[in-house]
């Protein structure tokens, strides 16, 4: 017993370090091409006083400087209501729209919870815009999450891009590394990895 008790305790030891090496993996530089269809935000918090928090904010501008350079030609915003009264999308769109990218390029759904939700729910919105090949933006803790969801929706080829996380205590960015190697866990078999 105690014997099984240790090897499953060194699988689950092993399958977490190996999801937070993957996660940091993505975290060492952006992987931004040449060109790509859409810039897709992963939703972030929106605060009760109805203002972006700093990751929706910066992943917004992140994406806004995509589409000023041409490397992409939409904007594909994503979150329901959180915690905030408007959708995440919602304040996304009129930051984009502030900065000058104009409200016809940027595109939206606004009933997702959750990165697996974000990517599902703009799935059909991209499809009428013939947006395949996408640059998930978000923060650089999260970007492989949103990578492993992209693809697995169907996006191709798929990229990544982050803003600085100057704005995260350094404490708050190891926690969030550490959750997203358990979220990423958790993930895999809702993404049919585990067969693959």
């Amino acid at each position: 017993m105690l014997k099984t008790l240790k090897i499953i305790v060194a699988v689950v030891v092993g399958a977490y370090c190996a999801s937070l090496i993957y996660v940091v993996s993505f975290s060492w530089r952006n992987d931004v091409p040449k060109h790509a269809d859409g810039a897709l935000i992963l939703g972030a918090k929106v605060n009760l006083n109805n203002s972006p928090s700093d990751p929706l904010y910066n992943r917004t501008l992140e994406a806004v400087k995509l589409y000023k350079a041409h490397k992409v030609d939409y904007i594909l915003a994503t979150g329901g209501i959180g915690l905030g009264p408007s959708p995440e999308s919602k304040i996304s769109e009129k930051i984009a729209e502030q900065k000058g990218v104009p409200d016809n390029k940027v595109i939206s759904e606004d009933l997702s919870h959750n990165t697996f939700e974000n990517v599902e729910d703009v799935q059909a919105v991209a499809a009428k815009y013939k947006i395949k090949s996408l640059i998930v933006v978000s923060d650089r803790f999260h970007v492989a999450r949103g990578v492993l969801v992209a693809k697995h929706f169907g996006f191709t080829p798929v990229y990544w891009d982050f803003p600085d996380s100057g704005y995260y205590p350094t404490s708050q960015l190891l926690w969030n590394y550490a959750r997203e190697a358990a979220a990423l866990l958790y993930y895999v078999p809702k993404l049919g990895l585990a067969k693959n």
